[in-house]
């Protein structure tokens, strides 16, 4: 039986060739992406092999990290809307299938909370996380880093440029950064049910949280991780230095999106407001430990809020 998968892209095109594109577990396995059959993407899962294949083809490596694993249904959040808004998209889709070696690690688990009902029925879905699409040279070196979620025609625009630099002379890198900050996106109008809402002031301040929580609002993701671009922009252009990829990532989880990566709990072990010995007891071991001065709990809440729904 042929091993598809270790053939790498050439496996994908003679698995596609063979048995067609209807969605499965083997095309699935193949690509190394849940739901491959809307991307038909190849992703590689060993940085070795990916940086052996950008070497061989002089194409940059698009890496994303993230929490959970792009193979499974319940990654972070942002992972779950790259594979049904970005990668899909015929322009993003074409990009990255002919100019990019794909690659994706998970630099954890992504936490999961379950919801019992009591009746019988749970639901389960995943809680903070967030995800970045760092930008490898064909020698495997950073060379830049999209984090979050973005739009459609601005992530492409990015990718776009990110290429640029990963193809640059290195010399160059620290200059195109500084001539590229992200500009900043003008507000976007508010929803047509939030406008509907605002017509009746007073309903609409019951209605807001509401509407909040359960809209998916792209553009003001957009604009926020613009934010967090620039900042990896202005890294570059003062000539920082990591400690390799990994040292890269950990910054971005840790100055960017306020998630350490050697948190334990994200900022999720918030003390149980029921329980006072417990809540006093936490309070007390965080004073004496080293680290953020702020609190876990208010560190929590920013990287909620910077991570996507």
């Amino acid at each position: 039986m042929t091993n598809y998968r270790q053939l790498g892209p050439r496996g994908l095109d003679a698995f596609i060739a063979a048995h067609g594109i209807a969605p499965g577990a083997e095309l699935d396995r193949i690509c190394a992406q849940r739901d491959a059959h809307t991307t038909l993407l190849y992703w590689h899962t060993d940085l070795a092999a990916a940086v052996a294949e950008a070497r061989r083809t002089r194409r940059p490596i698009l890496s994303l990290r993230l929490l959970g694993r792009l193979d499974e249904e319940l990654s972070c959040a942002n992972s779950r809307f790259f594979r049904k808004l970005l990668y899909p998209d015929p322009r993003i889709n074409q990009l990255l299938r002919q100019d990019f070696v794909l690659h994706w690690e998970s630099v954890r688990p992504v936490p999961r909370v379950t919801i019992d009902f009591g009746d019988g029925r749970r639901v389960e879905r995943t809680l903070t996380g967030n995800s970045v699409h760092v930008v490898l040279d064909p020698y495997g070196r950073v060379a830049d880093a999209l984090p979050g979620l973005m739009s459609r025609d601005i992530f492409f625009d990015q990718l776009v440029q990110a290429r640029t630099f990963a193809l640059a002379n290195r010399r160059d890198l620290p200059a195109l950064h500084q001539r590229s900050r992200s500009p900043m996106l003008p507000a976007a109008p508010p929803s047509r049910a939030v406008a509907a809402s605002r017509l009746a002031m007073t309903k609409h301040m019951v209605e807001a949280p509401l509407l909040r929580a359960v809209s998916v609002d792209v553009d003001a993701d957009t604009r926020q991780n613009l934010e967090l671009h620039a900042r990896v922009h202005e890294a570059f252009a003062e000539r920082a230095e990591w400690a390799g990829i990994a040292g890269f990532v950990e910054w971005i989880y840790a100055e960017l999106f306020e998630m350490p990566l050697h948190d334990a709990a994200l900022g999720l072990d918030v003390p149980d407001p029921f329980d006072y010995d417990g809540a006093r007891s936490q309070a007390v071991s965080r004073s004496a430990s080293a680290g953020s001065s702020a609190p876990r709990s208010s560190r929590a809440r920013r990287a909620s809020a910077v991570a996507s729904p």
